[in-house]
């Protein structure tokens, strides 16, 4: 215990040089700490959004944008009577009909899906008006709210909704219909298809995208398992094979697979960038341990003199590497986490979240920098005998 007492303060004998070798680390952990955030950040939007979507499968028009993906966003037109049949289908618990349209904030270049709910859509998990975050659900067919995901993307563009307040919309394709629409709260669902729009009534999403009585945008069918999701589209496909307007029949969440896909890879390159931010700060670790070992030779020989053995020789030299190194983590973790903190409010955008898993692995990390940075230096602080020593020096 007294050796490591000893140790942990030898390290820091020398500030200045004590001070370098932190920094250094401090810096890979800082990049490290922010990337991974950032990377587990939209992990877990993207897995929210994929366990939303699990079991469900879209029917729209044939045709439509986005292959349906956003229940058929103003290209889409089928009839109610299709639910019927899609509820006929073995293996599907619940099919709702979706109205779905576009609107443009005024003077912008922009549009967003509105989607639209009746009194008998909602109450469900996935259901905007009961994932309310801030203010409350639309009472009138004048009111909406807007998902959380769109809020921050607006901002982003410097464009500000505030709660309670109206503003006037654009209908894309007719340039001389405006609506005054009051946005009344944000909501939160976790799917990032849904949180990127705004939800209404089902009457103003009929409104604005001339949708008549009898038509909807889109159906959700929601399977009892997933096993069986592949089996039901192709029932619901079938079925509906000859009806007039054909259909495409769509499972969202095998549409999002490509997404995740990209996913992985930027995380790849965010894991090669941070492994190069380490190693440099290993280097650093190592490049100041070294010139610290070379000035301390006379130490080294005094202590073998008096009876250290090399054993103590490297642990007091990888005790100071690691204790050096651990503190370059901490502070990392600190500045990364500052980073994302003032990505945040600068981008008006959650995107990162840092877990202790990111801590645990930046910490560990640390240690790995501090054991590899440390393990040369401590190999030539036993290069020599005490007697070579002194007659070097």
């Amino acid at each position: 215990m007294s050796l490591l007492i000893f140790s942990i303060r030898n390290a820091f004998r020398k500030k200045a040089v004590a001070a370098l070798a932190v920094l250094g680390v401090a810096f890979g952990c800082a990049l490290m700490t922010f990337l991974f955030s950032v990377a587990t950040g939209m992990e877990n939007r993207v897995e929210s959004t994929f366990s939303n979507l699990a079991g469900q499968i879209t029917i729209t028009q044939k045709g439509s944008i986005f292959g349906g993906l956003l229940q058929g966003m103003g290209s889409s037109s089928i009839p109610n009577s299709y639910i019927d049949i899609v509820k006929s289908v073995p293996h599907v618990d619940n099919v709702t009909g979706m109205i779905t349209t576009i609107l443009r904030p005024a003077g912008a270049t922009m549009v967003m899906p509105l989607f639209g709910y009746g009194s008998h859509e909602t109450g469900t998990d996935s259901d905007p008006f009961e994932n309310i975050v801030e203010g409350a659900a639309p009472l009138g067919d004048d009111e909406v709210v807007i998902g959380k995901s769109l809020q921050e993307y607006l901002t982003f563009l410097n464009v500000h909704y505030e709660i309670g307040q109206a503003y006037a919309f654009e209908i894309p394709g007719s340039a001389s219909r405006t609506l005054n629409l009051k946005v009344v709260g944000v909501y939160r669902t976790g799917n990032e298809l849904l949180d990127g729009g705004a939800s209404g009534t089902e009457l103003l999403a009929r409104d604005i995208g001339r949708l008549q009585p009898g038509k909807l945008s889109a159906i959700s069918a929601q399977v009892k398992s997933m096993e069986n999701v592949e089996e039901a589209a192709s029932q619901i496909e079938a079925r509906l094979a000859g009806q007039k307007p054909e259909v495409q029949v769509a499972v969202p969440r095998e549409l999002l697979i490509p997404l995740g896909n990209v996913l992985r890879i930027l995380n790849q390159f965010f894991l090669a960038i941070s492994l190069v931010a380490v190693a440099a700060g290993s280097l650093s670790i190592m490049v100041v341990m070294l010139l610290s070992v070379v000035e301390r030779r006379r130490e080294f020989g005094i202590l073998k003199a008096l009876g250290w053995t090399p054993g103590n020789i490297t642990y007091m030299v990888l005790i100071e590497s690691i204790c050096l190194s651990l503190l370059g983590a901490g502070l990392g973790v600190a500045l990364g986490y500052g980073g994302l903190v003032a990505a945040k409010e600068y981008l008006a955008i959650d995107i990162g979240v840092l877990s202790y898993q990111v801590v645990a692995l930046v910490c560990a990390c640390g240690v790995l920098v501090g054991t590899a940075g440390g393990l040369y230096p401590s190999w030539r602080a036993n290069r020599s005998s005490p007697a070579e020593i002194m007659r070097s020096v």
